[in-house]
């Protein structure tokens, strides 16, 4: 058990291979298959953490492990996806550890150890930050502090709440409940993205990444994505501008 009471840390529930499109990320990589490691159903909304690892086999982790299963699958990289990944210093030692110059990606909802993100901000490529209600107390210091952060903002029909929204490279919007009734959240969808003019906003019915000039950069459908019009260096190939898509 660590410092902070996770009898679970060091081990993991899921190390599956995963597009990075599914995490969400749609500015990072297109395309790119990431070695997912942590909770059974990834990071969560939830500050109950613990919740998602109760009653769940988790298996070991080690750095040869990983490499070998990184190495045995091909993908580009690995993603730290645990219910809160802020709680587990000791699985991203070693997810740091197994990824040496390969990209690490980290969910969270930005709770959890403060000088463990201190550590991590500097090293790791990408986050995706779970918004839903009241933030996490690390999750403005994420957005201002990381090198790149895409967030999905779990909406139930409450305004977004104020951040540095211009520090995300992209907004993912979904419900926070599946069943909630389309009608009502596509009306949420409309008024959360009036808060957030000027950040890229992508929800369940607008997958795609289109350029001012009309082009479309990349195409998306179900975890699935195509370059179109976007250069290996992140420019349009239609109008020649640059784009916040990591290439």
């Amino acid at each position: 058990m660590n410092a902070d009471g996770n009898p679970w840390d060091g081990t993991a529930a899921q190390v599956v291979p995963q597009a990075v499109e599914r995490l969400p990320l749609f500015h990072w990589r297109p395309a790119t298959r990431l070695l997912a490691v942590g909770s059974r159903d990834g990071a969560s909304f939830s500050p109950d953490w613990r919740a998602a690892e109760e009653r769940t086999f988790h298996r070991p982790l080690t750095v040869d492990g990983l490499c070998a299963a990184a190495d045995k699958l091909g993908v580009a990289g690995f993603a730290a996806t645990w219910a809160e990944s802020l709680r587990y210093p000791r699985g991203l030692d070693t997810l740091l550890a197994a990824a040496g110059e390969r990209p690490l990606i980290v969910a969270s909802a930005g709770r959890g150890d403060a000088d463990l993100l201190a550590a991590l901000l500097p090293r790791v490529d990408a986050w995706l930050l779970l918004i839903a209600g009241e933030p996490g107390e690390h999750a403005a210091r994420i957005l201002a502090g990381a090198r790149r952060v895409e967030v999905q903002l779990g909406l139930d029909g409450a305004s977004p709440p104020d951040l540095p929204w211009a520090c995300a490279a992209a907004v993912h919007l979904v419900p926070l409940r599946a069943a909630a009734d389309p009608l009502a959240r596509r009306g949420w969808y409309a008024a959360a993205r009036a808060r957030l003019a000027g950040v890229a906003v992508y929800d369940e019915d607008t997958p795609h990444s289109d350029c001012a000039c009309g082009a479309r950069l990349v195409w998306r459908s179900g975890g699935i994505s195509r370059r179109d019009a976007l250069a290996g260096d992140g420019r349009c190939t239609s109008c020649g501008a640059s784009t916040r898509i990591v290439g």
